[in-house]
């Protein structure tokens, strides 16, 4: 069994870039209607918002993923962009996009919102792997 092999460096700029994806995806590609599928308005979501809090949280939770790829990645490994590109939306399709799937049948969610948000995720996944794979 191969040892496992992490760039933490890479995992954590993936985190980073998740932010900015973020910041375009729900601000001038989505922002709008996402809010309109919620039911949102931007006075609402200012409400009680705690930005270092959430923002720190959302890093966090995209540095896990990142470094879930990462292990994945090395585990099986891979070592072309077609390799990581495969990893990633594997991972993507049956843990991101099937638990939001069920999450939002049942929290009655839209399918335009299962699809901004878990098309979001799919970018970040692709990104992540494009990343971690050219940095290993």
């Amino acid at each position: 069994m191969n040892p496992v092999s992490i760039n933490y460096l890479a995992v954590i700029l993936c985190g980073i870039i998740s932010m900015v994806i973020g910041a375009i995806w729900y601000g001038p590609v989505f922002g709008k209607l996402w809010m309109k599928q919620y039911g949102f308005t931007e006075e609402d979501l200012r409400k009680d918002f705690n930005p270092a809090k959430t923002y720190g949280l959302a890093v966090i939770g995209h540095i896990v993923m990142a470094l879930v790829l990462a292990y994945m990645i090395s585990l099986t490994n891979a070592q072309s962009l077609a390799d990581g590109f495969r990893i990633s939306v594997s991972c993507w399709l049956g843990f991101i996009a099937a638990t939001m799937f069920i999450n939002g049948l049942f929290a009655r969610k839209t399918f335009t919102l299962f699809f901004i948000d878990s098309g979001y995720q799919l970018v970040n996944m692709n990104v992540f792997g494009i990343l971690l794979i050219s940095w290993r």
